[in-house]
C-alpha cells in the first residue's frame, strides 16, 4: 500500500482529480456516484459531481473547499495499491496539512492553470511552503498535477511550460534535486488521469496514473525495525476505542499490547481495520484503524501519541531533544528562550530554545562558532529544544520519520531540521486512577 498526499491552495482542484481518479479506476460504488451526480446537478453545482464524493460534509460542500482529510482507496490496473489523503487547502489549516505529509510517501502537489489561480499561490508563498514542508516531512516522492487544463483560458501548452519552468526551480530549492514528473490534466473530465487524449494532446509524456505506478516501485520502508505508529485520529464508537495512524516501522498484529507515548498507558489490540476491511496484520506504510481493549477517557488518547510494542524499544516521550536546523524566514534573530511551534509527525508542541549550542558551516558541515549569541535567517544551527508539552520523538537516524520536522511561528514555516539526539523520560508508572507521573517532583 503506497500512500498519497495531496495538497495545495485552495480551489486549485486536488479533491477534483483525486476523486475522479479513483472513479475512473472504479473505486465508488456506482449508485454512491449517481447520488452524488444528481444532487450536484440539482443544487446546480455539476462541477463539483466529483469533488464530493470525498467532500460530503455539509460544511464543505457549501464553502466549496475541502474541511478535513479525507482518505480514498483505489488500485492501479497494474495492481498497485494507493491510498490518497486529500488536504485541506486554506492556510489555516496548513498545521493539519503538516500532520497529514507525515503520514505519506508520495506528495501529489496540485497547481492551477487557471487565469490567476496559479500565480496566487505563486504570490502569497503558499505553493513553495508546500513543498518545503513535504521535502521536510520526508516525502522522497513527488508529482505535479497542472489542473485545470480543460479551462479555455488555461494558456494551454505555453502556460504548462511556464509552470513547470518555474515550480521546478523552486522545488530544487526545497530539496527535490530531481525534478518531479509535471503531468497536465483536467479533474472535471479526467484527461491524463488514467489515459491520454482530449484536448491535451499535445502532451507527450506519462499520465498521472503512470507516474504515480513509476514512482511507486521505489517505495521502500523499514519493516525490521520496532513498530512506531504515530496516532493520526482518535475514535470514540459506542463506547469503542479506535485510533487511526499509519505504520511507520515494524508492524502491528491483532493480539499484542502497546504502549501509548507519552502516557505509558498500555493496551491490547483487539482488531484492525484497512480501508474498510479487517485485517490481522498490517505492515510499513500501511493506515490503519485499531480498536483497543480497555476504557479510555476522552483526553487519555490524542493525536501526536506514538503506539509501539511494550516489549521491544517502546517509545517513550523526551526530556530534551537536540536538533540541526536551517533557518528558512525570520524577520529578526532569534536568541536563548524563544519558543515557536514544531511539527514533527503527527504532532505539534511549542519548544523552547533551551541551548544554542553552535553554528554551522554550510560547506564543510562542521561546527564554526560554539555558543552563538544569537541566530539568524539563512543560518544552519545545532540548538537544544526543550518541549512545553508532553510529546515523543526519534533520532533521524534511527527513526527517520520521527525524526524529522518543521519550525512554525505566527503560522509561518521559519526553519526546518532534524533530530540528532534524545534525552528520554523513563516509562512512567501507571497508578489505579490511570494517572501517570510525568511531571511530578
Amino acid at each position: 500500500m503506497v500512500s498519497l498526499g495531496v495538497v495545495g491552495g485552495p480551489s486549485v482542484g486536488k479533491t477534483t482529480a483525486i476523486a475522479k481518479l479513483a472513479q475512473l479506476l472504479d473505486a465508488f460504488p456506482e449508485d454512491e456516484l449517481k447520488d452524488c451526480h444528481d444532487l450536484a446537478k440539482e443544487l446546480g453545482r455539476p462541477s463539483a459531481q466529483h469533488a464530493w464524493m470525498m467532500d460530503s460534509l455539509s460544511l464543505e460542500r457549501e464553502q466549496g473547499g475541502t474541511a478535513q482529510p479525507h482518505m480514498q482507496a483505489f488500485e492501479s490496473p497494474s495492481g498497485n495499491k494507493f491510498t490518497a489523503i486529500d488536504t485541506p487547502g486554506r492556510e489555516s489549516l496548513t498545521t493539519t496539512m503538516v500532520s497529514i505529509t507525515s503520514l505519506v510517501d508520495i506528495a501529489v502537489l496540485v497547481i492551477s492553470a487557471a487565469a490567476g489561480e496559479y500565480e496566487a499561490g505563486i504570490d502569497s508563498g503558499l505553493t513553495k511552503e508546500l513543498a518545503v514542508c513535504c521535502f521536510t516531512m520526508g516525502i522522497k516522492h513527488m508529482i505535479v498535477l497542472v489542473t485545470k487544463m480543460d479551462d479555455p483560458q488555461s494558456g494551454g501548452s505555453p502556460r504548462f511550460e511556464d509552470i513547470q519552468k518555474t515550480v521546478g526551480s523552486f522545488l530544487k530549492t526545497a530539496g527535490y534535486k530531481n525534478e518531479p514528473p509535471f503531468v497536465p490534466v483536467s479533474g472535471f473530465t479526467g484527461e491524463n488521469l488514467k489515459t491520454k487524449g482530449g484536448d491535451i494532446d499535445w502532451y507527450g509524456g506519462p499520465t498521472a496514473l503512470d507516474s504515480l505506478d513509476s514512482i511507486a516501485a521505489n517505495v521502500n520502508r523499514p519493516a525490521d525495525k520496532p513498530l512506531r505508529l504515530p496516532v493520526l485520529k482518535v475514535h470514540q464508537v459506542a463506547g469503542e476505542t479506535i485510533i487511526v495512524g499509519r505504520v511507520e516501522t515494524g508492524s502491528i498484529r491483532t493480539g499484542i499490547k502497546i504502549i501509548f507515548a507519552p502516557s505509558g498507558r498500555i493496551a491490547e489490540v483487539q482488531s484492525l481495520q484497512k480501508n474498510g476491511e479487517s485485517v490481522s496484520e498490517a505492515k510499513p506504510g500501511e493506515i490503519v484503524g485499531v480498536r483497543l481493549d480497555g476504557d479510555f477517557e476522552t483526553d487519555d488518547l490524542w493525536r501526536g501519541m506514538v503506539a509501539s510494542q511494550s516489549t521491544t524499544d517502546p517509545a517513550t516521550d523526551c526530556e530534551t531533544f537536540v536538533t540541526q536546523l536551517k533557518i528558512l524566514d525570520h524577520p529578526g534573530v532569534i536568541r536563548e528562550g524563544y519558543c515557536p511551534t514544531i511539527a514533527i509527525h503527527t504532532a505539534s508542541v511549542p519548544c523552547e530554545f533551551e541551548e544554542l549550542i553552535s553554528k554551522i558551516d554550510p560547506k564543510t558541515g562542521k561546527d564554526a562558532e560554539n555558543n552563538p549569541a544569537q541566530v539568524k535567517a539563512g543560518d544552519i544551527i545545532k540548538v537544544r529544544l526543550r518541549p512545553q508539552q508532553r510529546i515523543c520523538v526519534e533520532s533521524f537516524e534511527t527513526y527517520p520519520s520521527l525524526g524529522r520536522f518543521t519550525l512554525r511561528d505566527h503560522g509561518k514555516i521559519v526553519a526546518v531540521g532534524v533530530v540528532k539526539e534524545v534525552s528520554k523520560r523513563d516509562i512512567p508508572k501507571i497508578t489505579a486512577g490511570n494517572e501517570n507521573t510525568y511531571f511530578d517532583g
